[in-house]
Parts: structure tokens; sequence; C-alpha cells
């Protein structure tokens, strides 16, 4: 919901209006005033349809408790993907990093131990740093 400048400064204008009655009368004002917020409508929305429709209430009730669950099965589903995906991307970079280390071996057993010791030590010390 977006407001614009004229709604904030017609709800100042109200509130200086509210705060320049007398005690009494704001008193019986700030009674009046009732904020909801929630995902379901005020119990006094819910009534009125009601009695537009029979058992509207319970179905509106019954819908706002199935969405929360599929909210939260969704968000559950989110979380655990992320860790597996998260966890399968360490083991793949645990098996680069050691092939790597391996054939940095083979390079320095082969006679290129120039290039085998920077491949393997640049390797090990990726794994260590990162």
């Amino acid at each position: 919901m977006t407001t614009n400048k004229n709604d904030l400064e017609r709800v100042d204008d109200l509130v200086d209006l509210v705060e320049k009655l007398p005690d009494e009368e704001r008193q019986i004002v700030l009674q009046k005033l009732e904020i909801y917020q929630g995902d379901l409508p005020h119990p006094e929305i819910l009534e009125g349809y009601n009695n537009l429709f029979p058992e509207a209430a319970k179905l509106i009730i019954e819908n706002g408790v199935a969405e929360s669950e599929h909210r939260r099965k969704m968000e559950e589903k989110y979380l655990s993907g992320n860790i597996a995906a998260h966890k399968f991307g360490q083991v793949l970079g645990f098996i680069v990093a050691l092939l790597i280390i391996a054939c940095g071996t083979f390079l320095i057993f082969t006679g290129y131990s120039i290039a085998g010791s920077i491949m393997t030590g640049t390797t090990a010390l990726g794994v260590i740093l990162f």
C-alpha cells in the first residue's frame, strides 16, 4: 500500500484536530479509534461476510491457515535446498582440489617438479585460505 504526501498531510491534520479537543472528547475519540493489522480480516468484517454468506468466516480462516502452512512448507523446502546445494558445492570443491593436488603430485614424480609444485601449492593454499 502506497501513501502519498496528501494522505500524510490529511492524517497530520486529523491528529492535530484530535489533540485540540477537550480531554473528555479526546478520550472518546481515542476509545473509538481502532487499529487492526493482521493476515485475517477484523472479526467485525468476518461477521459481515458471514451475514452475506453463511460460513464465509470459517472458509476465510481455513484459507488463511492453509496459506500459512503452505508458506512454511515452501520456506522449509527453500532452506533445505540451499543447505543441500551448499554441501554439494563443498564436496565438489574438495574433489576438484584433491584431483588437482593428485595431478600436481604426479607431475612432480614424472620430472615436472616446478609445474607440479606450483599446481599443488596454489591448490593447497586456495583450500586453506578459502
